[in-house]
């Protein structure tokens, strides 16, 4: 239940009004279908729910042979006749009251109406002891915007739902959203009525103190969070030891210790071929071991600047275990004859006219 005493005001939804009446006006029966859908489901919102209808008998020169659509009109809602009564899908609804306005005068707002029984509508509001009005219906540029000002200025807060209503016309509908804007009425769908959106009161918005308290670094930096992550393709070795497990122990002397002590022990001659002391994202520039294009060790190819393997970790090529004769293999190649492949001929260019070439 709405935490205010509220009462729908459902205004002037009558055939008269719809296509096919005497002043239909374009969506006039979609509305109507629109309205009775949402009082059907939100009934239990409203204390009370009250009709009004234009129930012309004489109403004086509202009605005009010559009608100017703004001040003058054709006859319309004319007691006695079928366009008069409620649109059927307004007439099955659960109504609390029904106020008829207009018999002797033109009469815009429902607030100028009255009950079977000579009760005014704000008169039959404040019994019901009502302290918030929703309003619907047709047309907006009229009837709806004239109940909508009366009720602000007898001092009701006033929302009129934008989709649950339509005006004779755009432009006639344009200025009357500026005047209920202007007196301070709530425009909205009707969808956003009641509970449209609500914070949890136990949800904490990211940003506040409550969130990063609520936040234990160290429950997340365990060891299973680290490895199960997606860490730029970290090998399942390196993830495992403890410096990565943890970002906080991390230290670059420990890493250069580490790394000294490594390079003196024996495994280090099998580095080149070790698959577990790959740092995340190393870029082996595409050769798939530690040497370079010219047979030589080239460290700095690495691309591993920054980490313990960089250039400034102090390594020397003299710690590699390479076993690679270098002078061996150059004396190998200075031994190689090449002389039966090669012959005096194909080097004879005399049948050659460079003359001619040139022409």
């Amino acid at each position: 239940m709405n935490d205010n005493n509220r009462a729908l005001i459902i205004v002037d939804v009558q055939p008269t009004f719809c296509e096919g009446g005497a002043l239909g006006v374009d969506g006039g029966n979609a509305v109507a279908e629109k309205i009775a859908d949402f009082v059907t489901e939100n009934a239990d919102e409203y204390s009370f729910i009250v009709t009004t209808q234009d129930w012309h008998i004489k109403p004086g020169k509202h009605f005009s042979d010559h009608p100017d659509f703004v001040d003058t009109w054709p006859p319309h809602g004319v007691v006695g006749t079928p366009e008069a009564e409620l649109h059927e899908a307004i007439a099955s609804l659960p109504i609390d009251a029904s106020v008829k306005k207009g018999q002797y005068a033109a009469a815009y707002s429902g607030f100028e109406g009255t009950d079977d029984d000579g009760e005014s509508l704000e008169q039959l509001l404040r019994d019901q002891e009502i302290d918030a009005l929703d309003i619907v219906g047709i047309a907006e540029s009229h009837c709806v915007k004239d109940t909508a000002l009366d009720g602000v200025r007898l001092g009701w807060p006033v929302r009129v739902f934008s989709d649950l209503t339509v005006p004779v016309s755009e432009e006639l509908g344009v200025e009357a959203r500026r005047e209920m804007d202007e007196a301070g009425i709530d425009q909205l769908p009707s969808r956003e009525a009641f509970g449209f959106y609500s914070e949890p009161d136990d949800q904490p918005i990211p940003g506040d103190d409550a969130f990063t308290d609520d936040f234990d670094r160290d429950d997340f930096e365990s060891d299973s969070d680290v490895r199960d992550g997606d860490f730029a393709s970290t090998d399942d070795d390196f993830a495992d030891t403890a410096s990565y497990a943890d970002a906080d122990d991390y230290d670059a002397e420990d890493d250069d210790a580490d790394f000294e002590d490594f390079r003196d022990s024996e495994d280090f001659g099998d580095f080149g071929d070790s698959e577990s002391v790959k740092a995340p994202g190393a870029n082996l520039a595409g050769a798939g071991s530690i040497y370079g294009d010219d047979a030589e060790p080239k460290l700095p190819e690495l691309g591993l600047a920054g980490s313990m393997w960089g250039e400034a970790s102090g390594a020397d090529l003299d710690d590699f275990d390479i076993d690679f004769d270098i002078d061996g293999a150059l004396a190998e190649a200075d031994d190689i004859d090449f002389s039966d492949e090669v012959d005096e001929a194909d080097f004879d260019f005399s049948d050659i006219n460079l003359d001619n070439e040139l022409k």
